[in-house]
């Protein structure tokens, strides 16, 4: 007889087989397989894909690593710190679309900097451009180095850094010797996800750059849901899973663990950081306070409500498909129901993880295939649209929910759930009067993430979405492709305060846990 434990242990691994594995393999089959021809048909758009990938990647890492040096080391203002770390949560759950808009606002061709351009009589053109590309994709990943590296440099042990000094270290001695060995880790993890969310870039190459720019990406988008070559799209779709997998092998290394003694060693706060930090506010601050207010500001970047009346006056399903009602309806459903469905699997897996079975190679395969990747496996698959898409979206949350829930499951002592054991309590009872509420902040955290992320998700949900089933993002995105930015900016404003309420929710229950 199978016992309950062995059950729960089995359900994450089920879930993984059945809501990647067979559709996946089955939608390979029914597409007819890989086709070189595909492959070297597409050669133009996988070289660009790499270069601008690998472009975009260093440019962010040569911006990002003084960033970190700021914030991890160097005696910055705790107001700053907690700046810098709410600025590199938002970028990374705010869609794609919603920072072009930030991105369009600021450097468009009645953008404020291109005005500011304008008045020394300087006519440059940055938009549709592969410098617009660049530029976008630096401001959407720039903060995620910042928080990756800069945490890790704030973890290094001080008395580390006291003693190479009183051996007679230099400043660039310890800087290279110590310091960056022990970051290494960090700013390889950094710089892959960079890479991959550069490789697999999708709304911000088109808004920004055009057509003239697609990545394979857009590519498998295009033959899926366009042209109807299901065959070419799954040859594309293999060809990024084993490449972004390749890197992903490369750029990973065994994270060192060192023993702490909770001193921090912090340099002094140096003049070039002011310089740095105005940077940031050119390229960070200013295009995402723009983006915010985009809903109020009209074509020539004015003060202005008429995007607020357009929204609430005009029927938006003539360009979307949809009405507002029915995009705020199953926006709610699929985002509410794949961020469960996410957590559920990352409760049970994180639980097992913990106690030394090796469960996370399994619920983190999702984080190795692109948006576009996971939902072209169910385009051919006989099932109804609203399920795929909640389907897509779950495994698109499940890699950032599970870390979130495993670290809550690992600040739980086993002892306290050993004598909840002892003393009688099943399984549901130990974790609802025990685990639950020493890890419901863990709990509503993983769901503001996966719930945001699903809200923003664009390119998966265009792949798979049918009217009048579809989600906040995939409006803003049609809505700004057919020229409608108007009432795609009020949608924007809208989902802006939305995020940024639950991220300042967040704060205060992190503030309230310590």
């Amino acid at each position: 007889m199978i016992k309950r434990r062995h059950v729960i242990y089995i359900l994450p691994i089920a879930y993984i087989i059945f809501s990647l594995f067979i559709p996946f393999i089955l939608n390979l089959h029914f597409s007819g397989g890989f086709s070189l021809d595909a492959l070297i048909g597409n050669a133009s758009k996988i070289r660009f894909t790499i270069f601008q990938a690998l472009l975009s990647s260093v440019l962010t890492a040569l911006l990002g690593l003084p960033g970190a040096y700021l914030v991890g080391r160097t005696k910055i203002h705790p107001v700053i710190r907690r700046t810098f770390r709410v600025m590199s949560s938002i970028p990374f759950v705010l869609p794609g679309i919603t920072m072009a808009i930030g991105f369009f606002l600021v450097f468009g061709k009645n953008g404020v900097y291109t005005r500011f351009l304008n008045t020394f009589g300087l006519d440059v053109r940055i938009l549709y451009t592969f410098s617009a590309v660049l530029l976008g994709h630096v401001f959407y990943n720039f903060p995620l180095f910042i928080r990756i590296v800069g945490e890790a440099w704030e973890n290094i042990d001080g008395y580390v850094i006291e003693a190479a000094k009183v051996d007679g270290a230099s400043g660039w001695e310890i800087f290279s010797k110590i310091e960056i060995p022990m970051l290494l880790p960090s700013i390889l993890r950094a710089f892959f996800l960079t890479y991959i969310y550069t490789f697999t870039s999708f709304s911000v190459v088109l808004i920004l750059g055009g057509i003239q720019f697609s990545t394979l990406e857009v590519a498998i988008y295009m033959y899926s849901r366009v042209t109807f070559d299901f065959r070419a799209a799954a040859t594309l779709m293999i060809f990024q899973i084993i490449l972004i997998s390749f890197i992903g092998y490369f750029t990973s290394l065994k994270r060192e663990v060192h023993e702490k003694h909770h001193y921090r060693h912090l340099d002094n706060f140096p003049k070039w950081g002011y310089v740095f930090f105005t940077i940031s506010a050119i390229l960070i601050f200013i295009p995402l306070v723009y983006s915010a207010l985009s809903g109020f500001l009209d074509y020539y970047g004015k003060f202005s409500l008429e995007n607020f009346k357009l929204l609430f006056s005009e029927d938006i399903s003539y360009l979307t498909g949809a009405s507002l009602s029915e995009v705020v309806k199953y926006t709610l459903v699929i985002s509410t129901s794949a961020s469960i469905l996410s957590i559920l699997v990352s409760l049970f897996a994180g639980y097992f993880s913990v106690r030394g079975k090796r469960l996370q190679y399994i619920v983190l395969i999702p984080a190795a295939m692109s948006s576009v990747s996971l939902a072209f496996s169910y385009v051919l698959i006989d099932i109804p649209v609203l399920l795929k898409i909640i389907l897509v979206h779950s495994l698109i949350n499940l890699p950032i929910s599970f870390g979130i829930i495993e670290s809550g499951w690992r600040n739980i002592p086993q002892n306290i759930i050993d004598s909840a054991k002892i003393d009688g309590a099943g399984t549901f009872r130990w974790f609802s009067k025990v685990a639950f509420p020493l890890m419901k902040n863990s709990i509503f955290t993983a769901f503001v993430y996966s719930f945001t992320i699903s809200v923003g998700e664009t390119s998966g949900t265009l792949t798979l979405a049918e009217p009048p089933i579809t989600t906040f993002a995939a409006v803003v995105f049609r809505l700004m492709s057919s020229r409608n930015t108007e009432i795609a900016m009020a949608l924007n404003t809208f989902y802006f305060i939305f995020v940024v309420t639950l991220f300042i929710t967040i704060e205060a229950l992190r503030k309230e846990e310590h």
